[in-house]
């Protein structure tokens, strides 16, 4: 593995759970474990919460990027196939 300073290590930590746990909600919903509008939904909840939120945090930059992130997961999931569609 590459040597990288931490700023960059702390994004590839970041980026390999949003893409697990994306894929991991795709494999919920395809297998028909978890309803597609309900995981939609959750992710909405989330989305609303940290626009809320960001009213008040300093860093308000890293919430919008935040929340764009949010936004897709929830169009990747809106996409997916699922086994009651």
């Amino acid at each position: 593995m590459p040597q990288i300073d931490n700023d960059d290590r702390l994004l590839a930590h970041g980026q390999a759970a949003l893409m697990l746990v994306e894929s991991v909600l795709l494999v919920l919903i395809e297998t028909g474990i978890v309803a597609k509008e309900q995981m939609v939904e959750a992710i909405e909840a989330v989305i609303s919460s940290k626009r809320d939120l960001a009213e008040e945090e300093e860093r308000r930059a890293v919430s919008e990027a935040a929340i764009g992130l949010l936004s897709g997961i929830a169009n990747s999931l809106r996409a997916a196939r699922s086994n009651g569609s």
